[in-house]
């Protein structure tokens, strides 16, 4: 089973909440996102669901997990659901103008030839549970494009550029979005026609909106390092986010 950083990345990183219990891989590709949010969620399903053949997911599924797993050969455009899904995760891909490769294979896996961003979008509104959450991971640049796709139609609540060493500049965006079409009023209007008085004091008479509808607008940042600058040696941040998933680390 091929291991990719990006994909443990994004498999540790995407925030897992006690009620998430329907989580969809978008791109599963070998089944390893899938099979990480099943270890971290033991009360949920996980489908993955590729353009690809699934059948190396579906044999890497063997495992303790795996009554919890699904895959489906399917492009994510024409895959349909009973029920939409609390957690959305995608390690999509992700060249745009590049030169495609002769190999249809790395093509598929790294162009977004068969999933443009627009109906990766689209795909995520589509399939996304009210209150639910898209968690991505893409190269700096092409976030960057991703974000211009998604204006007013995905906000953006998370984000964490990683380098892979103290020295070299960010080469991924870990990124988590909510509706943007989300009811959160601002503070502002809360109050506007009566006198000023405190945040609590505004939302005393109505349901407290969970915290990600007032945040949404201010997303919060940080940056991680994955390696010192030597061979094969680790930050503390980097193995105290992955640990979990290397049998040995």
């Amino acid at each position: 089973m091929k291991v990719g950083t990006d994909g443990v990345l994004l498999g540790a990183w995407a925030a897992v909440r006690p009620q998430d219990r329907r989580m969809l891989d978008i791109g599963t590709g070998t089944g390893l996102i899938a099979l990480m949010l099943a270890q971290r969620a033991p009360e949920a399903h996980v489908t993955g669901v590729d353009i690809d053949d699934v059948g190396q997911a579906r044999e890497n599924a063997a495992s303790p997990w795996s009554g919890r797993v699904a895959f489906a050969q399917c492009p994510v455009q024409e895959f349909e659901t009973p029920e939409p899904f609390d957690l959305i995760v995608s390690n999509p891909p992700f060249f745009v103008d590049s030169l495609t490769c002769p190999d249809r294979g790395r093509t598929a896996a790294r162009h977004a030839v068969h999933l443009p961003f627009g109906d990766l979008r689209d795909a995520v509104l589509r399939l996304l549970a009210p209150g639910g959450r898209f968690a991505v991971i893409l190269p700096t640049a092409e976030a960057e494009r991703f974000l211009a796709v998604c204006a007013g139609r995905l906000a953006l609540v998370r984000r964490t550029d990683v380098r892979t060493t103290p020295r070299r500049p960010a080469k991924r965006a870990l990124m988590e979005f909510v509706r943007a079409d989300r009811p959160a009023a601002p503070p502002a209007d809360c109050s506007a026609d009566r006198p000023a008085a405190p945040p609590a004091d505004c939302s005393a008479d109505r349901p407290a909106d969970p915290p990600a509808d007032c945040s949404a607008a201010v997303p919060e940042v940080s940056e991680l390092v994955v390696g010192t600058g030597e061979h094969e040696c680790y930050t503390p941040e980097y193995r105290a986010l992955t640990r979990d998933f290397y049998l040995k680390f």
